[in-house]
C-alpha cells in the first residue's frame, strides 16, 4: 500500500490529499483530516458502509488490519481510472484520522473530481 509518511505530490493539479497534520513528512495536504471521536475499527466499518453506493468503485487491495487499502473509481463515460488510497489512524482520545490520496490515473486536470470525492466521502462519515 501507499507509503503516506514518504508520499510526494506532482505538480499535477488532479489528485486531492486529505492527512492528518504531522504524516506526510513530504507533502503538504490540501486538508487536514477531522478528527473522528470513534476507534479506528468502527470507522473502517462506517467507511466501508459509506462506499458501499459508490458507482463503479472497486476495492484493488487492501491492508491485513482492514485499516487501509487501495481502490480505483472509473469515470462514467470513458471508464478513465482514479487511484484512490486511504488509510485510518488512532488519534487522541480513543478517536480516529483518514488519511485519503485521490487521483487521477491520466491526464493532467480533473476538473475536481478527486476533491470532490475526498469532501463526499468526508461528509458521509460525520
Amino acid at each position: 500500500m501507499l507509503d503516506f509518511a514518504g508520499l510526494t505530490l506532482t505538480w499535477r493539479p488532479n489528485q486531492y490529499l486529505v492527512a492528518p497534520a504531522g504524516l506526510c513528512r513530504h507533502a503538504k495536504p490540501h486538508r487536514e483530516s477531522p478528527h473522528f471521536a470513534t476507534p479506528p475499527a468502527e470507522l473502517a466499518r462506517r467507511l466501508e458502509a459509506a462506499l458501499a453506493d459508490e458507482p463503479r468503485l472497486t476495492w484493488l487491495a487492501r491492508d491485513s488490519d482492514g485499516l487501509g487499502g487501495r481502490l480505483v473509481q472509473r469515470s462514467r463515460v470513458f471508464r478513465f481510472p482514479d487511484l484512490i488510497d486511504l488509510r485510518i489512524l488512532p488519534a487522541g482520545d480513543g478517536g480516529s484520522a483518514l488519511a485519503i490520496y485521490s487521483r487521477a490515473r491520466y491526464g493532467i486536470r480533473d476538473f475536481g473530481v478527486n476533491r470532490e470525492r475526498v469532501e463526499r466521502w468526508l461528509a458521509r462519515l460525520h
